[in-house]
């Protein structure tokens, strides 16, 4: 069962979308930052998209899906131990948005 999104989510989902070149379509489930600045989604190929909406970029992660989201960091959790049966062994990683090791580029519009 999916939950409607809130107005104000669904306008920054399709402000930030052509950052990244995402077809609406592809996106299966996204969440917005409180303040708007930061969406994150994941595709239908099971990729997870970071767009920061102020510095026009993106960032593309394969193997990790989004948990959670706020003004400074996003929560990921590894695709492989997800998938587990026992999700006390979970692989998270919380980088914050300046961390060096987060993929971004430019944006693409």
């Amino acid at each position: 069962m999916s939950v409607p999104a809130p107005p104000e989510w669904t306008d920054a989902l399709r402000r930030a979308l052509p950052l990244a070149a995402l077809p609406p379509g592809d996106v299966d489930y996204f969440l917005v930052s409180p303040r708007g600045r930061y969406v994150a989604c994941t595709t239908h190929a099971l990729h997870t998209v970071l767009i920061d909406t102020a510095q026009r970029r993106y960032a593309m992660l394969a193997d990790w899906s989004v948990r959670g989201l706020d003004d400074a960091s996003v929560e990921l959790e590894s695709d492989e131990t997800r998938r587990q049966a026992f999700p006390v062994y979970a692989d998270l990683w919380q980088p914050a948005f300046t961390d060096p090791a987060l993929p971004w580029q430019p944006a693409r519009d």
